[in-house]
């Protein structure tokens, strides 16, 4: 394995979430500074995305990665008062 963090962006599956497939490079980056959640689940078959992982990654970026996702209420609960304190504000 190569060093280079854009050395396993070529390869392309079928994502669970989105539905079609996409490049290693978009699951790695999807539009935030750290890898998709579900990268390890997606990618262990492909290559070792483990030690992919953890020699571009510290510790603290790998426990946020899988870290689970807020429940949807909670997520909800929290943009309206987001929304609400934007309002009282302007």
């Amino acid at each position: 394995m190569t060093d280079e963090i854009t050395s396993n962006d070529h390869r392309v599956r079928r994502c669970p979430m989105l539905g079609h497939d996409l490049a290693f490079s978009y699951c790695r980056a999807p539009a935030r500074p750290l890898p998709c959640r579900k990268i390890f689940d997606c990618w262990w078959e492909a290559f070792d995305v483990e030690a992919f992982i953890r020699a571009h990654y510290d510790e603290a970026d790998i426990e946020r990665i899988l870290a689970p996702r807020p429940d949807k209420v909670a997520s909800i609960v929290d943009l309206i008062q987001r929304a609400r304190k934007s309002a009282e504000d302007q």
